[in-house]
């Protein structure tokens, strides 16, 4: 069907407003083509009844006054014109006219004969050499065993005049309802568009450099009211977008700096005075500074993998205890903190890299900010199946107004929490991952024992249908069993 031509008179060129005219004239042409056909279809169907009716009441009275008293008894007012008989015969068995109504025929105008007290009704031209139509009753009755037949015939013309000049009527009203409602249906369709041409304006003055305009919302709760309403929601998004993006850049180029500057101020030295750059300098500066912001590169585009299709993941079964237990031997590796571990044995569907690589970045950002102490704590809940990883340090803590925007990128925090060497995209890696696993992670108080600090809870569902395209849509299924004691 879409490969049918369109009518030229529907063209989307046209416009909204010249096509709603064109489609609403022609309903309603449509409808007033129906109803006046409807009517007049009505009307003659009234009349033909009308006229029966009175052809069959004058005959029924003739033939009952033939019935009680003969030919004789027949009043003269029953063969009086008009009344609803134009034509009154009374027909003898012998098919003779023994009676008849002034200036009738002298022959019969019908050979229809029914049976005693039925009747017929007969319609056409029924007296020979005249273009008149007619419509008659015919019925019979019988007196001292003689047979009549009385016919009372009506003319139809001046019903179908009446017919001819409703139609006539109606023609000519038709096309002036049909201009009157095109008119109405352009200046309303216009009307309610004009909202819309101001929107329309507002939105072309909008430009990339400046969001903030917004269309003007109407007065009126209709669909114009909400598609504004839905256009100023939407400009707002792209305002806080750009907004976004806009820092996001500033504070990607502020963070790649620092290391660049080391890098670039190194190099420069060493071709200023010529000479070459020592193992000491390239291990303890250039290294690590190089490392760092090839870190900070391959943040940023997981991050912007994550955008744009999500955090690709690998699932296969992962333990997730072998996870929290690794990272915890590395951490006492470091000799940073004291690391204590309460290790529930968990299996559950997942990337393990990705798992692994959220459970570092709260390790480390622990580990960057904890006094003296940092915990690990797995639990699982087999009401729900989910299973819980909590990362606590004795650190300063975040304050309860901060927690919300804690995991935005490149976020920092003032005090104790700022300038400790992070990236600021740790935490916004690890929601990420989280969010790929279905799962969550969210800002806690420390549990008791801990006179300052935070804990980051990463919740996780052990008993779910991955994702579409994550893996071969297997359910996982949890394993786990009471805690163990906590370690050190």
């Amino acid at each position: 069907m879409s490969g049918l031509p369109r009518p030229a008179l529907l063209r989307r060129s046209q416009g909204v407003r010249i096509r709603s005219t064109i489609v609403g004239t022609l309903l309603v042409t449509v409808a007033l083509l129906i109803g006046g056909t409807v009517m007049l279809f009505m009307l003659n169907r009234a009349d033909s009844r009308t006229m029966y009716d009175e052809t069959s009441y004058r005959a029924y009275e003739i033939a009952a006054q033939i019935r009680d008293g003969g030919i004789s008894a027949i009043s003269p007012e029953s063969f009086g014109m008009g009344y609803g008989a134009d034509i009154v015969q009374v027909i003898d068995g012998n098919g003779r006219v023994v009676t008849s109504s002034p200036g009738a025929a002298g022959d019969p105008v019908t050979s229809e004969r029914p049976a005693i007290w039925a009747s017929t009704q007969v319609q056409g031209r029924l007296v020979p050499g005249s273009e008149v139509e007619f419509c008659a009753t015919v019925t019979s009755t019988s007196h001292d065993g003689a047979v009549y037949t009385v016919i009372v015939a009506v003319s139809a013309d001046a019903y179908r005049q009446s017919l001819i000049n409703t139609a006539l009527v109606l023609a000519v009203e038709l096309p002036i309802l049909v201009l009157l409602s095109a008119v109405a249906i352009w200046f309303f369709v216009g009307r309610a568009l004009r909202p819309v041409g101001r929107i329309t304006e507002q939105v072309t003055a909008i430009t990339a450099s400046d969001l903030s305009r917004r269309v003007p919302v109407p007065s009126t709760d209709d669909e114009v009211t909400r598609l504004a309403t839905t256009m100023n929601s939407m400009l707002e998004r792209l305002e806080q977008s750009r907004a976004a993006q806009l820092r996001f850049v500033g504070d990607a180029s502020h963070e790649m700096r620092s290391p660049l500057t080391t890098v670039v101020g190194l190099l420069d030295l060493a071709d200023d005075t010529d000479s070459p750059i020592d193992v000491r300098t390239l291990r303890t500066l250039l290294l690590p500074e190089a490392r760092r912001l090839q870190n900070m590169v391959d943040d940023l585009l997981l991050l912007a993998r994550s955008d744009e299709h999500g955090v690709p993941l690998h699932i296969r079964d992962v333990d997730l205890d072998d996870i929290v237990a690794c990272e915890a031997r590395r951490l006492r590796s470091l000799g940073l903190a004291a690391v204590a571990t309460t290790i529930v044995p968990i299996r559950l569907a997942g990337d393990p890299e990705k798992l692994s690589r959220a459970i570092r970045n709260l390790a480390e950002n622990a580990v960057r900010y904890a006094v003296s102490t940092v915990r690990f704590d797995m639990s699982f809940d087999p009401r729900t199946g989910v299973a819980s990883i909590a990362v606590t340090d004795d650190g300063p803590g975040i304050p309860r107004n901060c927690r919300d925007i804690i995991f935005d990128r490149f976020t920092r925090l003032d005090g104790d929490r700022r300038n400790r060497g992070g990236s600021g995209l740790g935490l916004s890696i690890v929601r990420e991952i989280v969010r790929a696993h279905a799962g969550s992670v969210s800002v806690q108080d420390p549990p008791a024992g801990f006179a300052h600090g935070v804990t980051f809870v990463i919740s996780l569902p052990t008993a779910r249908r991955l994702p579409d395209g994550a893996g071969d849509g297997a359910v996982s299924t949890a394993l786990a069993t009471p805690p163990r004691q906590p370690m050190r």
